[in-house]
């Protein structure tokens, strides 16, 4: 591993070792309340409840120019930043940008394609069901958009993914064939989830003999052959970049379906906010570029203070499942300890991350957070437009804050008692419009990123996901693999 991370490492955790006593309340100030607090037009950040003082911050600052950053991220927003492993170059954010060097002919033409499509459907005034079968990425961000934008007609959404079906005929109950659109959404073609469900609403439709399954069937892959050797019209195919990764295609085609009930705009006003966030992560210096400072806080976290995990509770209803996006994104880039050069990486890599709608969690897990003995940082996200709607949430994600920092001693009852000193991260909305989701997501991405680049390993691979598809045909194809690896009374039942 590189000589520079190395050092970085072993200096991280001598630091970790010296601010070991030290509480969050200790820097309870004004100044640090104002100059931990960053703001722009879209979303403001604020990291002043974080356990890191003034000789760790000045350290962590320096580690991006140790490391080139700003080459890597000039690389990024070229879309010229390889993916070592699979050989191939990174476009997710090539889908936002305006300038036509650096933008593709694919996604250009595949961006018209949309707008005709949400048109088209919208004109159809048979149609009344959308159904998206899709998973991972593919399905997290697109059902995510649809849950922010809470567009509840004129038609019903459904994704479907899970193995058993069960999800996919719930929502056939609701549907008929002559009323419902399919859209199969699968990178390679080959996801057996997808496929599964696929054949199984297919089944669906030939029991209406007078429908064509061509006609109500849309796919979106980068396998343009896998799509018309299953019967998808030309016309109805979206083509996805082999060099876009699904944890990071909801700017593409992935996620048609959840526009079909607003329109073009709501999606360019979107991908408008996500340029954004590229352009301040870009252009702003270290001290004040938000997904910077959110990596480093949570190399700090977990390589100085050996925290092993981080959550992030949102407290608007909209972002619900904001967490659940933002898990898949980190966990499959950064979960992995082992570079393309084979070296190891010396820091704790991606922490778990989880956590969900704050209001829920407060009532269930706060309770092991506040008095576990187990340290947890933690992202509190939450909407600050200046409504009277969401003053209370507001006043809600503070206090928690509060709680989770700074704790409350109770020497006469000490099982009353709350540690505090979890750090915490503070990230308000200014609008809940797409353009703050647009920033927020494009936000974590760079985060992600940029502990990529620091940590030392290729955040665009999974190949432990890999081996789980691997091994699930191995079952189908290997009838003695289950029998040589588990007892009989696990094997399926026929």
């Amino acid at each position: 591993m590189n000589k520079k991370r190395i050092k970085i490492h072993k200096d991280l955790s001598s630091l970790g070792r010296k601010i070991s006593g030290m509480k969050i309340l200790d820097q309870d100030n004004p100044e640090i309340k104002d100059s931990r607090n960053i703001k722009t037009e879209l979303v403001n950040f604020d990291f002043s409840k974080q356990r890191i003082n003034k000789e760790a911050l000045d350290f962590l600052l320096q580690i991006p120019d140790e490391l080139d950053l700003r080459g890597s991220l000039d690389s990024l927003f070229k879309g010229d930043f390889q993916n070592p492993t699979e050989k191939r170059n990174v476009s997710h954010t090539l889908h936002r940008s305006e300038s036509i060097e650096n933008n593709h002919k694919v996604i250009f033409s595949e961006k018209n394609k949309i707008k005709n499509c949400i048109e088209k459907i919208k004109q159809d005034k048979n149609i009344k069901n959308i159904i998206s079968i899709s998973i991972g990425g593919s399905r997290l961000g697109a059902e995510l958009l649809h849950e922010f934008q809470s567009n509840l007609d004129p038609f019903n959404i459904y994704f479907c993914s899970s193995y058993d079906l069960l999800e996919l005929k719930d929502a056939l109950r609701s549907c008929n064939q002559e009323e419902t659109l399919v859209f199969a959404v699968s990178k390679s073609f080959e996801t057996s989830e997808v496929l599964k469900n696929l054949d199984y609403v297919k089944t669906w439709f030939s029991e209406t003999s007078a429908l064509d399954f061509r006609d109500h069937l849309y796919g979106i892959s980068s396998n343009l052959s896998a799509m018309r050797d299953y019967g998808i019209k030309e016309s109805n195919q979206f083509a996805l970049l082999d060099s876009l990764g699904g944890r990071y295609s909801i700017w593409s085609s992935v996620s048609l379906p959840s526009f079909v009930n607003s329109d073009y705009n709501y999606y360019s006003s979107f991908l408008e906010g996500a340029r954004l966030a590229d352009q301040h992560t870009h252009s702003s210096p270290w001290c004040k570029n938000i997904p910077v400072l959110m990596a480093l806080c949570g190399v700090f976290n977990s390589s100085a203070l050996k925290i092993n995990n981080h959550a992030i509770f949102t407290y608007n209803f909209r972002l619900r499942s904001f967490t659940k996006y933002i898990s898949q994104l980190s966990m499959e880039s950064n979960g992995k300890s082992i570079n393309f050069k084979n070296e190891e990486s010396p820091f704790l890599t991606s922490p778990l991350i989880w956590g969900g709608y704050g209001i829920e969690a407060q009532h269930s897990t706060f309770q092991w957070l506040m008095q576990g003995k187990t340290e947890t940082s933690c992202d509190f996200i939450g909407l600050n437009d200046k409504t009277v709607d969401t003053i209370d949430s507001q006043e809600m994600l503070l206090s928690q804050v509060i709680a989770m920092s700074h704790g409350e001693e109770d020497k006469k009852h000490p099982y009353k008692s709350i540690k505090g000193n979890n750090p915490c991260s503070i990230i308000q909305l200014n609008s809940l419009k797409l353009k703050n989701l647009g920033f927020l997501i494009a936000l974590y991405e760079h985060k992600v990123f940029i502990e990529a680049c620091i940590l030392g390993i290729d955040p665009f691979d999974q190949w432990g996901v890999q081996l789980g598809k691997k091994l699930a045909l191995k079952v189908k194809t290997d009838k003695d693999f289950l029998k040589d690896n588990f007892s009989s009374s696990l094997h399926p039942k026929a």
